[in-house]
């Protein structure tokens, strides 16, 4: 009896033994998952946020040239950004000031102490900041709610 009795504890502390083997595997596997998740969501994060940060920097600042398609004759059309706008109608020796507004701007031009108002045009910058905004916001969120829910296991070092 006593023999069995031995037999069986030994029995139970190689099933622990084997136990603990596989749960310290999975926890292993589960981390490395859980860190590659980790790193896509920064990854993803940063490459969103650098984007949005591009709009708003072309937005202000940017310039370039596109083909206009049906014009006779065929034409090349300005896309300018807020400021460089601003600077091509001072370049041709004009008064200008920019006006903002929520989500547009425009450029009024000043001719013998008269002002002509400009066309109103949808401004990239203040879109893609407030985008960046809650895009972040909603991050920092999930971030704080998962962490309370306990989703995410304090890991030291």
């Amino acid at each position: 009896m006593l023999l069995e009795g031995k037999r069986l504890v030994s029995l139970i502390l190689d099933a622990i033994g084997c136990a603990r083997k596989v749960i310290f595997s999975m926890n292993r596997i589960t981390l490395k998952q859980l860190v590659a998740l980790m790193k896509l969501k920064v990854i993803v994060f940063v490459i969103l946020n650098g984007l949005l940060l591009f709009i708003a920097a072309y937005g202000l600042w940017g310039a370039f040239w596109i083909w206009q398609p049906g014009a006779e004759p065929p034409q090349w059309a300005p896309l300018f950004g807020s400021q460089s706008y601003l600077q091509s109608i001072k370049n041709r020796g004009f008064d200008a000031t920019l006006v903002y507004g929520f989500l547009t701007y425009r450029v009024d031009i000043w001719i013998n102490e008269a002002q002509k108002l400009g066309v109103v045009r949808f401004d990239w910058t203040q879109f893609s900041l407030i985008l960046l905004a809650f895009f972040d916001s909603w991050t920092l969120i999930h971030f704080l709610r998962s962490r309370k829910i306990g989703k995410f296991p304090n890991v030291k070092s």
